[in-house]
């Protein structure tokens, strides 16, 4: 009976064990199968394997499944800029506006690591899916500082295109502009000006966009937001303006990335001016920015500008924008031995004003044999003269060059 009794117990104790594994293992399992399908999904997600990601999906996982640090699939792909996964999970009802600690999908997908191309078309996607441009981080960044900051020039124009708010201010007073002076994004600051970036606006310690890239040795870039000092200011604060070139700039439907209208050096200035129609002009003679700054009245008659209007538009803004009227012989010698970084700045930017300056007159000249094609009797000194310049030319050529690497 003991026996018996033993067994009994035994079998019963058995049975229990068995019921509770039948009970516990399914949920573990369920737990396992779970979380290899989450891992699964997220490498899927970070290689932009549509076909995967659809099949995970459609075996139940969630499209707000949460993965380490609260990021959702969406958060993931756009953190690729993968389009083509930005826009499966978005149809699969992603929620585009989705934050985590106030870091939005938008801002991942303007920091993402990919090409300008994949950012700007995965941008544009989210914020046809009404995600916000105007939110900010912890740090009171907006997306549109991201993408400044990367040095995204198109998402910056679709961005304030999309109503970006493009003074905003962060919590150490940085804006758009100031981001991309700090890291040198020539591109994004020349469309931030078209687009009426207020560039005296200072941090918290008091610096304005050109002291930062002056400080970080972008000197073309400080010379480009010195430049636009006054004149661009004065046209691009006008919201109608501001509007009207913000919806030129939106994408249309069914355009190819890379259609926006690009903005140089000149674009700016002239716009600045409201001289954007003598731009066909100065085009087609291949005139550069640094060539006009450098003329005077009858070397705008030459190249065409003969609108008395224009011209003192021109002199005017080329009179402000003079950096400094003393011969570059005139220094003193002590200045010469003893310059300082501001002095030898302004002795460099002299000197190749002056050297743009003997441009036009020999382009004029070419132009003058061109169109009079005739041998003259003194040809033959005239070669001579002309070899002895362009050796003077290789000459300063060296020295520039020693002293670039000088410096």
């Amino acid at each position: 009976v003991a026996g018996g009794d033993d067994g009994s117990d035994s079998d019963s104790d058995e049975g229990g064990w068995d019921v509770g594994g039948v009970w516990s293992e399914p949920q573990q399992l369920d737990q396992m199968l779970q979380a290899g399908k989450n891992e699964a999904l997220k490498k899927a997600l970070f290689r932009g394997d549509v076909p995967l990601i659809e099949e995970l999906l459609n075996s139940g996982i969630s499209i707000e499944t949460s993965f380490q640090f609260g990021w959702t699939p969406l958060m993931c792909a756009a953190s690729v800029a993968n389009f083509a996964v930005v826009r499966l999970l978005l149809d699969r009802g992603a929620n585009a506006c989705f934050e985590i600690d106030k870091y939005t999908v938008l801002m991942a997908a303007c920091t993402a690591q990919a090409s300008e191309e994949n950012i700007l078309k995965t941008v544009e996607l989210l914020l046809s899916r009404n995600a916000d441009p105007n939110l900010t981080c912890r740090k009171q960044m907006t997306a549109l500082m991201y993408a400044a900051r990367k040095g995204c020039a198109q998402v910056v124009v679709l961005l304030v295109a999309h109503g970006s708010h493009i003074d905003a201010q962060d919590e150490n007073g940085y804006s758009a502009l100031m981001w991309a002076a700090q890291h040198g994004h020539r591109s994004v600051i020349v469309k931030l000006l078209e687009l009426g970036a207020d560039k005296n606006l200072q941090t918290k310690d008091e610096k304005t966009a050109a002291e930062l890239a002056k400080i970080n040795k972008y000197s073309e870039i400080f010379s480009l937001l010195s430049l636009t000092a006054n004149h661009l200011q004065s046209r691009s604060d006008k919201p109608i303006e501001r509007e009207a070139m913000c919806k030129s700039l939106t994408a249309v439907p069914g355009h190819r990335v890379g259609c926006y209208s690009p903005f140089d050096d000149m674009e700016v200035f002239l716009h600045g001016l409201g001289l954007e129609h003598i731009r066909g002009l100065l085009k087609e003679q291949d005139i550069a920015l640094r060539q006009l700054l450098v003329m005077q009245k009858d070397d705008l008659i030459q190249i065409g500008i003969t609108n008395p209007g224009d011209q003192q538009k021109l002199l005017g803004a080329i009179k402000d924008l003079q950096v400094d009227e003393k011969r570059i012989e005139d220094l003193p010698e002590t200045v010469k031995l003893e310059l300082s970084e501001d002095e030898f700045c302004k002795f460099l930017q002299k000197l190749n004003k002056e050297c743009s300056r003997l441009i036009i007159p020999v382009q004029t000249m070419n132009k003058h044999f061109l169109k009079n094609s005739y041998k003259r009797a003194s040809g033959e000194t005239y070669v001579e003269v002309c070899k002895d310049v362009v050796c003077s030319i290789k000459k300063l050529e060296e020295e520039v060059v020693k002293l670039k690497d000088l410096v």
